[in-house]
C-alpha cells in the first residue's frame, strides 16, 4: 500500500479504539502512530523511511527482500523492545508505536503479494484468499480504499473524544445509559445531568443540569435548586422522572470520606467537626434514645430518614439537619464525605475524633 493508506488507517485504528476503548487521545500518540505506521517499509530503500535510513533500509533489502522481516512476527517483536522505554515513560506512546507498526502489516495483507508474516517461513498471509479480490499498490482499487478510509476517520473523530456509548447517549439521551455510566465511574470525576424530567409529586416538568450526588435504588441522587432530589423510573421510589437525561463529565473529583463515631453525640457537634469551607455530605446510621412524632415525609427520596429510633442519612448538608440537631446518638457511624477539586486543599480535621480515609466508602456508593 502507500504511504496515505497506511496513514488513514493506522488513524482509523487509533480513532476507533479510542471510540470502543475510551482511551484519551492526544496529538502526539495520534502522530506517533501513524508516523509508526510507515516503520515496515524501512526494508525499501524507496519508501518514506527508507530514504530517511538509507543505510539501514539497503542493506536489509539486500540480506532479506521487501515484506519479509520487517512485516513479520519477528520485526513486531524487534520493534516491541525497542519501544519498551517509552511504557516507562508514557504507554500511550507504546501502544501507538505497537498499534501503528501492525496496521501497517495487517493492510498490507490486502496486497496482491501479501506479508511474510511467519518469516522466515515461506507462508504468505493474504487476504481474501482470491487473487482477483486482492488489491495492486496504487490502482485505482486503493485509492477508491484510501478514500472510504479518509470518511470512516473523519466519523470517528467526533466520537473518539466521548465513546460510541457516549455518542449514543448524547443521541437517544438516555437515563438508562447514563445511570450505567455514572455506576461505573462515579467518584471519579465531578458528574452533571442534563436532564429533561416531571416531578411525580407536581406533574411540573422541569429542565436542569444538575450535579449529580450518588446513587438511589436505580436512580441518581442529583442537585436541584438546592435540593438533592432522586432520578429514577420509579414513580413509587423517586421524586423525578427522567424524559431525556445526558450525562456530563466534568474536572477531577477527590473524595475524602472522614469516618465519625457517633456514640454519645448528637449531630450538632458532628457539624461542629466538619470544615464547611468545603463540599461536603454526610451519610450513615444513628440509634437514638429519643422518638419523635412527625408525619410520613411525602417526598419519596430524602437525604434525612427516621423511623423508629433509626436516623438514616444520605448525601445530607446541615440545612436537612433542623430538627434532628439536638438527637443523641447511643451508638452509629457517619462519614463526612469531602468533595474537592484539583488543587483543593484537604479539610481541617479535629484530631482524635475523625479517622481520615482518602477513599470512597462503598458504604456511599449503595442505597442506605
Amino acid at each position: 500500500m502507500v504511504a496515505g493508506t497506511h496513514f488513514v488507517f493506522s488513524a482509523v485504528l487509533y480513532l476507533g479504539g479510542a471510540a470502543s476503548l475510551n482511551y484519551d487521545t492526544d496529538l502526539i500518540s495520534f502522530a506517533v502512530a501513524v508516523l509508526a505506521s510507515l516503520g515496515p517499509d524501512i526494508d525499501l530503500p524507496t519508501s518514506k523511511p527508507g530514504r530517511i535510513f538509507f543505510w539501514l533500509s539497503t542493506h536489509l533489502e539486500k540480506r532479506f527482500g521487501h515484506r519479509t522481516i520487517t512485516h513479520s512476527y519477528i520485526g513486531m517483536l524487534i520493534v516491541i523492545l525497542l519501544a519498551s522505554p517509552l511504557w516507562f515513560y508514557k504507554p500511550m506512546y507504546f501502544w501507538a508505536v505497537i498499534g501503528g507498526y501492525w496496521s501497517h502489516i495487517f493492510i498490507d495483507m490486502l496486497n496482491i503479494r501479501g506479508v511474510d508474516l511467519y518469516w522466515p517461513s515461506q507462508v504468505r498471509v493474504v487476504m481474501p484468499a482470491k487473487r482477483k479480490y486482492r488489491i495492486e499498490v496504487g490502482s485505482k482499487a486503493e485509492m477508491v480504499l484510501m478514500a472510504g478510509l479518509f470518511a470512516v476517520a473523519i466519523a470517528l473523530y467526533p466520537i473518539s473524544s466521548v465513546g460510541f456509548k457516549g455518542g449514543l447517549q448524547s443521541l437517544l439521551q438516555n437515563f438508562d445509559i447514563a445511570y450505567d455510566d455514572f455506576m461505573k465511574q462515579g467518584g471519579s470525576h465531578w458528574y452533571r445531568l442534563e436532564l429533561k424530567a416531571i416531578d411525580n409529586l407536581t406533574l411540573q416538568e422541569i429542565e436542569c443540569e444538575c450535579e449529580v450526588l450518588g446513587s438511589w435504588k436505580n436512580g441518581l441522587i442529583v442537585m436541584y435548586e438546592g435540593m438533592p432530589r432522586a432520578v429514577g423510573m420509579s414513580q413509587a421510589e423517586h421524586n423525578l422522572y427522567p424524559r431525556e437525561a445526558r450525562l456530563l463529565e466534568g474536572e477531577e473529583l477527590k473524595v475524602i470520606s472522614q469516618k465519625v463515631d457517633m456514640s454519645g453525640h448528637s449531630l450538632r457537634w458532628l457539624l461542629s467537626q466538619v470544615d464547611k469551607s468545603k463540599t461536603y455530605y454526610l451519610s450513615g446510621q444513628l440509634m437514638v434514645a429519643e422518638s419523635l412524632r412527625q408525619v410520613q415525609d411525602i417526598d419519596l427520596y430524602s437525604p434525612v430518614r427516621f423511623s423508629g429510633n433509626v436516623l438514616k442519612l444520605h448525601y445530607a448538608r446541615e440545612v436537612e439537619l433542623g430538627r434532628y440537631l439536638d438527637l443523641k446518638a447511643s451508638e452509629g457511624e457517619v462519614f463526612i464525605q469531602y468533595w474537592l477539586r484539583v488543587g483543593d486543599s484537604g479539610p481541617v480535621v479535629v484530631s482524635g475524633v475523625i479517622e481520615d480515609r482518602e477513599v470512597l466508602p462503598e458504604l456511599l456508593m449503595r442505597n442506605l
